[in-house]
């Protein structure tokens, strides 16, 4: 077996002892019946496409409840449910009236409120790479906004480059010409301005349906969809960072980690 695949497992057993074990500590205090127990993640894997990134397979994280008010157990909950949602369920359960500007929402228990159409993300600036990318998806699609359009999906994090092994051999492949061509997207040079998947029928988010005329009124509405929740919620990546922070990070970053190159 691959090490990092046993590393993988190996953390995936150790979260299910841990796991365990609060659930044998919550049964020996008499605690199992009066407590709700919330088990999530908050990324997706750390791969291309994947953490930090508002695709599906960086947002679609797990999400398992077992004791909370109106959930059978066993059932399945498909509804469209952001992280944000656990912080007013959980003040509703204690008895909490989440506060009036609080956008999260409560989706369990006698205070549930209507589901959600839409449920939106974003990523902006990591280390010392400068982005700005905000996205809402509905049931079947995925709108994406970057607003760096000029600058290339992998752009240097040198983090990233010194831990994530399969960046360095992408490039690498890339220079031989050895990638696919939907795998040398992500070593373009530039990134298109919208992005538009269809997931039920492209659920890996490959084909971008936005200057597809078919799809045109879906692209107009999941962008008007976007824009107001940019407005509604304040959203501050509009206003970019000063040069000095952005130059911090530069130079903490070859500081700890030097020239990947």
């Amino acid at each position: 077996m691959r090490a990092d695949w046993a590393q993988y497992l190996n953390t995936i057993m150790s979260l299910d002892r841990k796991v365990g074990l609060v659930l044998e500590l919550l049964e020996r205090d008499g605690l199992e019946d009066t407590t709700v127990v919330i088990f999530m993640g908050d990324h997706g894997r750390a791969m291309v496409r994947g953490k930090q990134w508002p695709y599906d397979s960086g947002l679609h994280v797990p999400l398992i409840i077992r004791g909370a008010p109106g959930l059978e157990a066993g059932s399945v909950n498909d509804e469209l449910i952001a992280s944000i949602d656990i912080t007013a369920t959980t003040l509703a359960i204690a008895g909490v009236t989440p506060p009036e500007l609080m956008q999260g929402r409560v989706f369990v228990g006698a205070d549930r409120a209507q589901p959600r159409d839409y449920v939106f993300g974003g990523r902006d600036r990591g280390d010392e790479t400068v982005d700005r990318i905000r996205t809402v998806r509905d049931r079947r699609y995925r709108y994406i906004r970057n607003f760096y359009p000029e600058r290339p999906f992998l752009q240097l994090n040198r983090y990233k480059e010194f831990t994530y092994p399969m960046i360095p051999v992408m490039r690498e492949l890339h220079a031989a010409g050895e990638l696919t061509p939907v795998q040398a997207r992500l070593l373009a040079p530039t990134r298109p301005e919208e992005e538009l998947y269809d997931l039920e029928e492209d659920p890996y988010e490959v084909e971008n349906l936005a200057g597809q005329p078919a799809h045109h009124d879906t692209l107009e509405r999941m962008r008007g969809e976007l824009e107001t929740w940019i407005e509604l919620s304040d959203d501050q990546g509009r206003f970019p960072e000063p040069a000095d922070v952005i130059q911090y990070w530069e130079d903490r970053m070859h500081e700890v980690y030097g020239d990947p190159r």
